[in-house]
């Protein structure tokens, strides 16, 4: 080989390799600084985040004492509710729909499908059992079994609720632990 192809060869090779490592270099750069905004990003929100969270499962909870028995066993479903305490389930509903609403909006999307699931079925289950009253009118067997389904449908719904606001805490954790350094 002559020695002016291989003195051109060499400087070439030399020059291919120092702008691969340029390029990986400023590649790594870009994606570290992308990490590490992203990583700060998920920081400054975790605190908001987390009140917002902490506001909807206080809610939350206040519905969880009143409907917890209700998972248990639909016997246990009380004929009627009086007025007051009807008033005050829609008033927790009504609260957890809007603290529903604050989750949805702090995100992320899981979170906000998760609250949202949980304020529908609380309402679900909140307006089957304020409909109770209206089957005992009489002893009617329609009214009977109407009022078994009833039941039925607030114990399963009562279970449904207590399973949602599970998942809702297991997918607010996740939020709250992510750092943003994986996609």
């Amino acid at each position: 080989m002559d020695a002016g192809l291989a003195a051109v060869l060499g400087a070439l090779a030399g020059s291919v390799a120092t702008i691969g490592a340029a390029l990986a270099t400023g590649w790594a750069q870009r994606e570290g600084a992308r990490i590490a905004a992203r990583s700060e990003h998920r920081r400054e929100r975790r605190g908001p985040r987390e009140n917002i969270y902490k506001e909807f499962v206080a809610s939350v909870t206040r519905m969880r004492l009143w409907s917890g028995i209700y998972s248990l066993d639909p016997d246990v479903i009380p004929d009627d509710m009086g007025e007051e305490e009807t008033g005050e389930i829609f008033r927790v509903v009504n609260e957890i729909e809007r603290k529903a609403t604050d989750a949805a909006l702090a995100g992320p999307k899981k979170v906000a499908q998760a609250a949202r699931r949980v304020a529908r079925i609380g309402y679900e289950m909140a307006a089957y059992a304020s409909a109770l009253p209206r089957f005992l009118t009489g002893n009617a067997e329609r009214d009977r079994e109407t009022r078994r389904r009833v039941q039925l449908q607030v114990n399963a719904l009562a279970k449904q609720f207590e399973q949602s606001v599970d998942d809702f805490v297991l997918d607010a954790q996740a939020a709250l632990d992510d750092d943003g350094s994986r996609r």
